[in-house]
């Protein structure tokens, strides 16, 4: 192995001793092969001079890990020209600086792509330019200058948490880079802004499963690579924050978070790029796979350079505390508004979760988790227009990158411990809609079951149906999941189609290869031409044995509760495990009038009633 070649993987080796002597967790990559890299390299470069269509972050992260394991400079050099070809350079334009999402793109599409490609530049710069030609050198450095308008000119809400994390992570790093304290200074800004408004909202893409990890990608280079010691310790600071919350809402049985998400890709499992670091953190039983979006190519397993850059992982004195909590009950802000609260119940074997409002299309609203494997699949609960209600059927935005979106409804939750009140309502042709005629071929209201729960109906166990033939349910029952000693009961207590009807409901079994199941609320079965509202109540328990469990849902289906729409008023009450749980709403002008009954809001993030998230900032 050439010395150079392994300076990488020695340095990590000695970074995880030093971890362990500190009594931190040892990180758990897979030990790369260096042997192995080139190939892997290979089979991109190929892909890179085939000119067939591929992605910025690609083409960087390519030259990155090239460079780490000191492979042919001068392709490093050809990847960071050809980088440079998908670069904005028209001083004129409104986008100059940033850089073509894909290859086969035109234009600027995605106004993304500056951040993601400044993060691979600074990281190129970092830790390798010694190992660059002159020709690569003057490139890099002449790409990081133009990237600074791109930057500073991409208008991004402080509630993008992601992006505004990197794009301020880029201008203090580049800024330092350049000698330009102008920039800096901007990007310093920007991250102090960002500090206040979390240290009093919270981090608005809450329980992000893709995103968390972004962010701390953009937070551990800062920690890494700032210059300032102070701007290094926020960055820190910032990280345990994340780190925090992570473990306020992990739920151990499944591998995974178990709160309501902000944004997720992942109808199923809730999974996503956080679990690179949950990986690193010692939290998952299995290496994960979800590390090709961004690569050119999917071979990659001995490239790590990127990861080994970004990995800092949560030290034991930030998380064991509170997961050694079970059961636990956690509450957090994610925005200014009092409905801008996630509550989480985390069991052993069970919980449920969910957010006070809706956000945007990639997000998971009600969220429960049964059993005591990541095999199991999620129950979500979701408003559907496509006939999608496991996340396969995904739709290619502006930028040509494949989503599964769902409808973004009005949403009034109320949740007390394991129990959840909730109200959907959607008018998804209406007014100011993003959608056009033909874009939706129904109006569904979906819950994701997995397939090794039983499913029982009133009492009495039942086999969901066929999509051809599905099994209805009755109005008013009370419909229970249950893996071993855990189950989670649902009733729904109001639906209604668009044409003011009440909706069916229906089990279906899709396939017998499917690991879920649904129970699907029919509010049209065509494209929607009115509003349609659902309201249901959840309640989840454990260790539960067979006398427990009929117990459990005997008394779920005995408990008072009722819901009713009036023109435009939606009115829902129930008697709670806790005490009432009660939601009024105007519906068409998505106003809560009365949302009671629920978890008291907390000064930023607590776990079972004690606040565990202003500590972290106030240190």
């Amino acid at each position: 192995m050439n010395p150079r070649s392994s300076f990488l993987a020695i340095a990590f080796v000695i970074f995880a001793l030093c971890l362990s002597a500190r009594g931190e967790k040892t990180p758990l990559w897979t030990a790369p092969d260096i042997s192995k890299a080139p190939a892997e390299l290979e089979a991109q470069w190929r892909q890179i001079t085939d000119r067939k269509p591929v992605g910025v972050r690609g083409v960087f992260r390519f030259a990155l890990e090239a460079a780490g394991v000191d492979w042919k400079p001068d392709r490093v050099e050809k990847a960071l020209a050809f980088a440079r070809t998908l670069q904005d350079t028209d001083p004129s334009s409104e986008t100059f600086g940033n850089f073509r999402w894909r290859s086969d793109h035109d234009r600027v599409l995605d106004r993304n792509g500056v951040e993601f490609s400044a993060q691979l530049m600074i990281l190129i710069h970092k830790l390798q330019n010694d190992r660059l030609t002159p020709a690569a050198r003057d490139l890099l450095r002449q790409m990081m200058t133009d990237a600074i308008p791109g930057l500073r000119n991409h208008r991004i809400q402080i509630s993008y948490t992601n992006i505004w994390l990197k794009n301020s992570c880029a201008l203090i790093i580049l800024g330092e880079i350049l000698g330009r304290t102008d920039v800096t200074r901007d990007g310093h800004e920007r991250f102090d802004a960002w500090l206040r408004f979390t240290a009093k909202n919270g981090i608005t893409e809450y329980g992000a499963v893709t995103y968390y990890g972004t962010d701390l990608d953009a937070l551990a280079i800062i920690a890494k690579f700032a210059a300032q010691p102070d701007t290094r310790a926020k960055a820190m600071q910032a990280i345990r924050y994340l780190w925090t919350d992570a473990a306020a809402n992990w739920w151990a049985a499944g591998d995974r978070l178990g709160c309501a998400n902000a944004r997720s890709y992942d109808y199923l499992y809730g999974r996503g790029y956080f679990e690179a670091h949950t990986w690193t953190a010692g939290w998952l039983r299995a290496l994960p796979d979800i590390e090709n979006a961004g690569w050119i190519g999917s071979s990659h397993a001995n490239l790590v350079t990127f990861r080994q850059a970004v990995t800092i992982p949560p030290q034991r004195e930030w998380t064991d505390a509170i997961t050694a909590q079970v059961p636990r009950t956690v509450v957090q802000r994610w925005g200014e508004a009092p409905e801008h609260t996630a509550t989480a119940w985390i069991g052993r074997r069970v919980s449920i979760a969910s957010s006070g409002a809706g956000r945007g299309s990639d997000e998971r609203t009600l969220v429960a988790n049964l059993g005591d494997s990541p095999e199991i699949p999620q129950l979500t609960l979701f408003m559907d227009g496509r006939g999608d209600p496991f996340g396969t059927k995904k739709v290619a935005n502006a930028a040509n990158q494949a989503k599964s979106l769902h409808i973004v409804p009005f949403i009034a939750t109320v949740q007390r411990e394991a129990e959840v009140l909730q109200l959907l309502s959607s008018e998804p042709l209406g007014p100011k809609t993003r959608y056009k005629p033909g874009d939706l071929s129904c109006f569904l209201t979906q819950l994701t079951i997995p397939a090794k729960a039983e499913i029982w109906i009133d009492g009495k166990i039942v086999r969901a149906g066929s999509p051809e033939k599905p099994l209805g349910v009755p109005a008013g029952a009370t419909v229970a999941f249950r893996i071993g000693g855990a189950a989670v009961a649902v009733r729904i207590l109001c639906a209604d189609t668009t044409g003011g009807g009440p909706a069916a409901v229906q089990l279906v079994g899709d396939s017998k290869k499917n690991p879920a199941s649904r129970l699907t609320i029919v509010h049209d079965e065509k494209e929607p031409r009115g509003r349609a509202s659902a309201i249901v109540w959840m309640r989840a328990a454990e260790n539960l044995d067979d006398g427990g469990f009929v117990k459990f849902i005997r008394n779920f289906a005995a408990a008072k509760g009722g819901a009713r729409i009036e023109g435009a008023i939606a009115r829902a009450a129930v008697a709670g495990m806790r005490g009432p749980m009660r939601i009024e709403a105007d519906i068409v002008k998505q106003r809560r009038i009365a949302v009671e009954g629920g978890e008291p809001r907390p000064a930023l993030l607590s776990v079972n009633g004690r606040e565990v998230g202003l500590p972290v900032f106030e240190q």
